[in-house]
């Protein structure tokens, strides 16, 4: 079982209503399970060790992701303003420093920058989503 594998089974099980997820594979076991403490969209997830279960040794062909964490609780919004295009999408390649998303807070909108160079794989939230600080907003493919 890869990496990318496990990371797709990641993905499933945080885009779904289900809690948990095992699965065993070529003696591998692997169980997923969303923190109970955070069960509103978006939450985050562990990787839970199973008695028993090996794990692989990561390859060279790894591609490092990276979070982009809302930095306080707000609305989420895609993009700058009403009628107006997402600031990025999946697969859009963006530099350090460039404005992704807004949040709104009590009345302010504060700006959503990337915090370094790559290619978005994910956004985790739809546009007027609520989001509480820590939530991850987006996920990147470092650029190498």
């Amino acid at each position: 079982m890869d990496l990318k594998f496990v990371q797709e089974l990641i993905d499933l099980v945080s885009r779904s209503p289900i809690g948990e997820l095992q699965i065993e594979r070529d003696e591998l076991r692997v169980r997923i399970a969303k923190q109970a403490s955070a069960p509103q969209a978006g939450s985050p997830l562990q990787a839970v060790p199973v008695a028993g279960a090996t794990a692989a040794a990561p390859s060279d062909a790894t591609v490092a992701r990276h979070a982009i964490r809302a930095p306080l609780t707000g609305m989420f919004y895609r993009s700058a303003g009403e009628n107006e295009p997402p600031l990025v999408s999946v697969g859009d390649m963006v530099e350090e420093g460039r404005k992704i998303g807004v949040l709104e807070a009590m009345k302010t909108f504060n700006v959503v920058e990337s915090d370094r160079a790559g290619r978005i794989v994910e956004i985790a939230f739809e546009d007027h989503a609520a989001v509480q600080s820590g939530d991850v907003l987006f996920v990147l493919e470092e650029a190498g």
